[in-house]
């Protein structure tokens, strides 16, 4: 691969739904959130987050049109004519940790837990794609980042965490004239976890700009959901 890969800590700092739209599902939930196919763990889909980033880029961060064509291949609202392949490749955003509640120590509102075969299959994905660094670079950064407790447990725990029974489900209602006309019951992943992805761009630089930048990704924006920071490796 002829550019240069880097990797990226993603952190809800707020409940974060990211649909997948290609489920039917006849359970009590009715929106679910995208999962990994091979794992069946959370994950955004590349597609999702190239869309929020350059989104963030272009309308917060104004970014030069230009570059934006370059590493997306359009702007918003662009014409055809404006449409070339964009030089940054995304890949989908990977979970490595989620948080759950702290009943071991009352100063600790919850800890991070996570499995070092989950971080070990993504240290693995960044090897073949170019990224020079490995699991103990992720781990300094987390523990940079959370000075709280952490917890490693096997794959299977992990994946028991982040089953369907035990993400959160938030009930949403539509009301008209306080009548509800439409109740529907969401899954978030909650905040504070941590995903990780790789992104490729022509210049090791050229998503500089994004770190420590708190980027809105997925739904329902205007009621808090999926504002995460952006940390770089």
């Amino acid at each position: 691969m002829n550019k240069k890969a880097t990797v990226w800590l993603i952190i809800p700092q707020t409940n974060l739904h990211v649909g997948n739209e290609s489920v039917v599902s006849f359970d009590v939930i009715d929106k679910a959130i995208q999962r990994d196919v091979t794992t069946l763990l959370p994950c955004i889909n590349s597609s999702s987050l190239k869309g929020a980033v350059k989104e963030f880029l272009t309308e917060e961060l104004h970014f030069d049109e230009k570059k934006i064509v370059s590493l997306f291949g359009s702007i918003k609202n662009g014409k055809t004519s404006d449409t070339q392949k964009g030089g940054a490749i995304f890949f989908d955003a990977n979970l490595l940790c989620i948080p759950e509640p702290n009943t071991d120590n009352t100063n600790e509102v919850y800890r991070l837990v996570y499995s070092d075969g989950v971080i070990n299959d993504f240290v693995e994905k960044t090897k073949v794609l170019g990224f020079d660094g490995g699991k103990e670079k992720i781990e300094s950064k987390l523990n940079e980042l959370f000075s709280g407790t952490k917890k490693s447990t096997s794959k299977d725990d992990f994946n028991n965490l982040c089953s369907d029974e035990s993400l959160p489900i938030i009930a949403r209602n539509c009301l008209d004239n306080g009548e509800s006309v439409n109740l529907w019951y969401e899954q978030v992943l909650p905040s504070k976890s941590v995903l990780a992805v790789i992104i490729a761009t022509p210049n090791q630089d050229d998503l500089d700009v994004l770190d420590g930048k708190i980027v809105q990704i997925g739904a329902n924006a205007t009621i808090g959901y999926g504002y995460c920071k952006f940390v770089k490796l």
